[in-house]
């Protein structure tokens, strides 16, 4: 925060909530500075907030169980901060104070009239500080990966002629719970014309031989998410369809080589789009090539063309080169890799 010129930092996402104290739970504010965090919790959350804390040695190391306040009632809890912040000592002599970027304009304007005496800044240092992962949260990453591509592999063994989309996305989702995680979002399941949409809503549709199936999924463990998306054949494979496949393999690998620690990430998408320019494919292309992975299963750094970030070793990031044509259909492969010193791990081969 130093760097930035920040005297404090008030949070209200739940994953930067999380990432800071171990708490994940709704209702939940907090305001760190260097030296302390003081948490603010909604009566229904209070003493569940206070039952987990007293258990969480990182979190107490921190002396948060100590300065967990209680809101006065269910109101626009920022409404009544101002109330409790002369109170702590933590709080006392704040100037500048750090906002996330999604804070709704109305808590903004309530900010300003609870506290006339203090700026406020919206910044990204939550976000920047979560990008590169420790070993913990690396491991953690780790296992999520392991349980997504090992749904896959089962849901593609028990696979049967006929099977709906939305059949298909619930064995993906409990084989995923089987293996004691959650989904980090809901699982997009399409086939045939369908694949065109990139986040397609699993339907009714039942699945051909003569259809290829896109399924975009990932693994939720201990709080961290891993991200993929497979394209398989349960019947004959299209040439046309085999073909495309093949090209996106390659601009994939373009990406993998070109990636690594101190490659601007939009290089990167650079490597991977050329691939798909120089088939004429490149206006099929919609979106960047990939994302950050963490507590949020898109988050920094981005990889897009007008992506600023920079690779650095510790961040987790997807890859994942894609098509929609319109009145054919779509395709995207992607993987979840670790940024190392020297080059990319693939988490999900």
């Amino acid at each position: 925060m130093a760097a930035e010129g920040l005297d404090g930092f008030l949070l209200q996402n739940l994953e930067n909530i999380g990432y800071f104290t171990g708490l994940f739970l709704e209702d939940v504010f907090g305001i760190i500075t260097s030296r302390e965090i003081l948490l603010f919790a909604q009566p229904l959350v209070y003493q569940e907030a206070l039952f987990y804390l007293s258990g969480n040695e990182t979190v107490s190391d921190k002396n948060v169980g100590e300065g967990l306040c209680p809101l006065p009632n269910k109101t626009l809890p920022l409404n009544k901060l101002a109330a409790l912040w002369d109170k702590k000592s933590i709080i006392s002599g704040l100037k500048k104070i750090g906002l996330e970027p999604e804070l709704p304009a109305g808590h903004f304007v309530k900010l300003q009239e609870s506290f006339p005496t203090a700026y406020f800044e919206l910044s990204l240092l939550p976000l920047q500080m979560r990008s590169v992962k420790d070993e913990t949260e690396i491991t953690l990453i780790r296992q999520a990966s392991r349980i997504t591509k090992n749904a896959f592999r089962q849901a593609q063994k028990m696979l049967k002629p006929g099977t709906k989309e939305e059949e298909l996305a619930l064995l993906l989702q409990g084989c995923m719970e089987k293996s004691g995680a959650g989904t980090a979002f809901p699982v997009i399941a399409a086939s045939g014309e369908r694949t065109f949409f990139p986040h397609a809503i699993p339907t009714t549709s039942r699945i051909s031989n003569q259809d290829w199936v896109m399924v975009d999924f990932g693994a939720k463990y201990s709080g961290y998410c891993s991200d993929i998306t497979r394209v398989f054949f349960p019947g004959k494979k299209d040439k046309q369809a085999a073909e495309i496949l093949r090209i996106l393999s390659a601009a994939k690998k373009a990406a993998e080589e070109k990636a690594g620690p101190g490659v601007p990430a939009k290089d990167v998408d650079a490597a991977g789009r050329n691939v798909l320019k120089k088939k004429g494919l490149d206006q099929y292309f919609i979106h960047g090539i990939g994302h950050g992975v963490g507590l949020s299963v898109h988050e920094e750094p981005i990889l897009s063309p007008r992506s600023r970030d920079i690779l650095k070793p510790g961040m987790v990031i997807t890859l994942e080169p894609a098509v929609y044509i319109p009145g054919w259909g779509g395709m995207r492969m992607e993987d979840t890799y670790l940024v190392t010193k020297t080059g990319l791990e693939n988490l999900t081969k």
